[in-house]
C-alpha cells in the first residue's frame, strides 16, 4: 500500500507541475500587454491546473489498461490533449470575455473582437495537440 500511495503522490505532482508549466506559457503568450489583476491570474491558475491536472489523472485512470494493448498505449496522448482543451482556455479567458484587438494591414486599431480571440485560442489548442501528437503517438508503435 506505501508504494502506490507515493506513486500516486508523485503522479499528481508531477502532472500538477507540468500542468504549471503550460499555464504559465499560456498565460505569458496571450494576447495583448493590458495588466491584469491578481485575483483574475490565480483564479485562472489554480482553474487551469486544477481541472487539467483531474482531467489528466481522471483519464488515465478511467481508460488506461482497458481494452486491447494498443489503445491503451494512446490514453496519455487523449489525457494531453483534453489537458490543453482545459488549460489554454482558462489561461486565456479574459480574451474570450474582451476579445483581442484587432488591426488593420496598416497597424491601425480596428477595435476588440472576441470572435477573432475564439478563433486564436482554438488554433493555439489545435496546434499544441499536434506538437505532441508526434512523441507521444509514434512512440507507442
Amino acid at each position: 500500500y506505501g508504494k502506490q500511495w507515493y506513486q500516486r503522490r508523485v503522479r499528481v505532482l508531477g502532472q500538477w507541475l507540468n500542468q504549471s508549466f503550460n499555464a504559465l506559457v499560456n498565460f505569458t503568450n496571450r494576447s495583448g500587454d493590458k495588466p491584469l489583476p491578481n485575483s483574475v491570474i490565480l483564479t485562472a491558475y489554480f482553474t487551469a491546473t486544477s481541472f487539467a491536472t483531474a482531467t489528466s489523472i481522471g483519464m488515465n485512470k478511467v481508460l488506461g489498461g482497458r481494452g486491447p494493448p494498443v489503445v491503451s498505449r494512446f490514453v496519455p496522448f487523449m489525457a494531453v490533449a483534453v489537458a490543453n482543451m482545459v488549460n489554454i482556455p482558462c489561461m486565456r479567458q479574459q480574451e474570450l470575455k474582451e476579445g483581442v484587438v484587432v488591426y488593420d494591414e496598416e497597424g491601425r486599431k480596428l477595435g476588440q473582437s472576441s470572435v477573432a480571440a475564439q478563433t486564436a485560442i482554438t488554433k493555439v489548442t489545435i496546434s499544441r495537440i499536434c506538437i505532441a501528437a508526434p512523441g507521444m503517438l509514434m512512440t507507442p508503435i
